[in-house]
C-alpha cells in the first residue's frame, strides 16, 4: 500500500461442501482504494458481478484437476461456488478490521455460512502439497502433470484443526517423511497386537501349515472364484502392514521370511462372495450392517446343487459391520520358534491389515480359536 488513506481489497472464489462444512479459498484479484471511497454494498455487488471473470482465474490458479481430487478425498462434490471478498487490509488494523466485519455481516452468502459452522481453508496450501506430489514437475502445463498424492495426508490438511501447519510442514518436510512415520506407527501397532493382544501362541512345531492350506483350500474352492493360486490363501505381510510384492510369489518364499522373522504371515477367516454374503471358515453367514437398506437381512440366491442345477434358497443373516472390500483374517508372527496368532482385518483395495477395529470383532474370536484347533493346532 503506497498511502495511509488507501486500502487493498482482495477477491476470489469460495468453494463450499456442505456435508463437510468446509470453504476452500482461492484468492486471484487485488485492488487498492481510497479508504473514503470504499463502499461495503458496492464492493459486494462488484464481486457478484465478476464472478464468471473470477471463476477462470481461479482455475488457473487453483486447476480444476486439482478440485477433482479434493472431491474425491471429501467423498462429496461441490456443493456451491460464492463469490467473496477474502480480505481487506489498510495500515489503520482497527479501520481494517472494522471494513472485514462490516462486509461479513452485510453480505448474506458469508453470515449464511459463519452460521452453519464452515471452517475457511486456503486453496495454497493445498495446492502446494498436490504441487510436490507432481511427478512431472517439468511438464508444460497442468494436464500433462500426474500425481501421486496420500489420500490421508490431505485429508489432514483438509479437515483437521491442525491442517494448515501441518500443510506448511509437509512442504517443508517432504511426503516420504511423514509416511515413513505413519509406517513405523502401524508396524508398532502391529508389534503390540501381536505381543500382547493374540488368539494363541504355539511353538512352531505344533502347526500344520500343510492342513491348514488345504482346508483354505476346499473353503475357497466351494464359496468362491479360485484361480488355483495358492498365494491368495496364505501371503507374506510386511512389518508396515503392507502386502508383500516381490517378484517370488511362492508360500514357500513367504514362509521362509516369515521363520526369518523378516515379514508376518497372513491367513483369511471370513470374507464376502459375489453375491455380498460373508462366509467364515465356520460356513456361517451374515450381511453387510451397511447395506443401503438397514433392514434388510434377507436375501434371496441361487445354490448350486449338482452338475447345472441350481435352488433358490432364502436365508435371514445376521449382520456384520465389516466394509466389503474388508476380510477377516489371522495375521501370524514368528518369535524364537513362537508363533503369535491374532484377529486382523485385511483391507482388499490398499492390500494392508488393519488393527484399529478389531474390537467390533470380539465374538468371532472363540470360532477363529475353534477352526484353528481344528485344522492349524497338532
Amino acid at each position: 500500500m503506497a498511502h495511509d488513506d488507501e486500502v487493498l481489497i482482495t477477491y476470489g472464489l469460495g468453494y463450499a461442501f456442505e456435508r463437510s462444512k468446509l470453504l476452500i479459498i482461492s484468492e486471484v484479484e487485488e485492488k487498492v482504494v481510497s479508504k473514503k471511497e470504499v463502499d461495503i454494498m458496492e464492493e459486494i455487488n462488484i464481486v457478484n458481478k465478476f464472478k464468471e471473470k473470477l471463476d477462470s482465474k481461479c482455475a488457473l490458479k487453483f486447476p480444476k484437476s486439482y478440485l477433482t481430487n479434493v472431491e474425491e478425498v471429501l467423498e462429496e462434490k461441490v456443493s456451491k461456488t460464492i463469490p467473496i471478498i477474502t480480505s481487506i487490509k489498510a495500515k489503520d488494523v482497527d479501520k481494517q478490521d472494522h471494513l472485514m466485519d462490516e462486509y461479513v455481516k452485510k453480505d448474506l452468502s458469508q453470515m449464511r455460512l459463519r452460521k452453519e459452522g464452515y471452517i475457511q481453508k486456503d486453496s495454497t496450501l493445498i495446492k502446494e502439497y498436490l504441487d510436490s506430489c507432481s511427478e512431472n514437475t517439468y511438464a508444460k502445463n497442468i494436464k500433462e502433470k500426474s500425481l501421486k498424492y496420500n489420500k490421508m495426508i490431505l485429508k489432514i490438511i483438509l479437515t483437521s484443526s491442525f491442517g494448515d501447519e501441518f500443510g506448511d510442514f509437509l512442504s517443508k518436510q517432504g511426503q516420504a517423511t511423514i509416511l515413513e512415520e505413519i509406517d513405523k506407527n502401524v508396524g508398532e501397532q502391529l508389534e503390540n497386537l501381536l505381543k500382547n493382544d493374540y488368539l494363541i501362541k504355539k511353538k512352531y512345531s505344533e502347526l500344520d501349515f500343510l492342513n491348514m492350506l488345504l482346508f483354505l483350500e476346499e473353503w475357497q474352492r466351494k464359496y468362491f472364484k479360485w484361480d488355483g493360486k495358492y498365494t491368495d490363501l496364505m501371503f507374506s505381510i510386511n512389518k508396515d502392514g503392507r502386502k508383500y510384492k516381490g517378484r517370488k510369489d511362492e508360500i514357500k518364499d513367504s514362509v521362509i521370511s516369515f521363520i526369518k522373522e523378516k515379514r508376518y504371515l497372513y491367513l483369511p477367516f471370513g470374507k464376502y462372495n459375489d453375491d455380498n454374503i460373508f462366509i467364515n471358515l465356520s460356513d456361517e453367514r451374515y450381511c453387510s450392517i451397511n447395506e443401503n437398506d438397514e433392514n434388510r437381512s434377507q436375501y434371496v440366491i441361487l445354490e448350486k446343487k449338482e452338475n447345472n442345477l441350481y435352488q433358490i434358497v432364502s436365508n435371514e443373516y445376521k449382520k456384520i459391520d465389516l466394509e466389503e472390500n474388508s476380510e477377516l483374517g489371522y495375521l501370524l508372527s514368528y518369535d524364537n520358534d513362537t508363533v503369535y496368532i491374532s484377529l486382523v482385518v485385511y483391507d482388499k483395495k490398499h492390500e494392508k491389515v488393519i488393527c484399529k477395529y478389531n474390537n467390533k470383532f470380539i465374538d468371532f474370536k472363540s470360532k477363529m480359536i475353534e477352526e484353528l484347533e481344528k485344522h492349524f493346532i497338532l
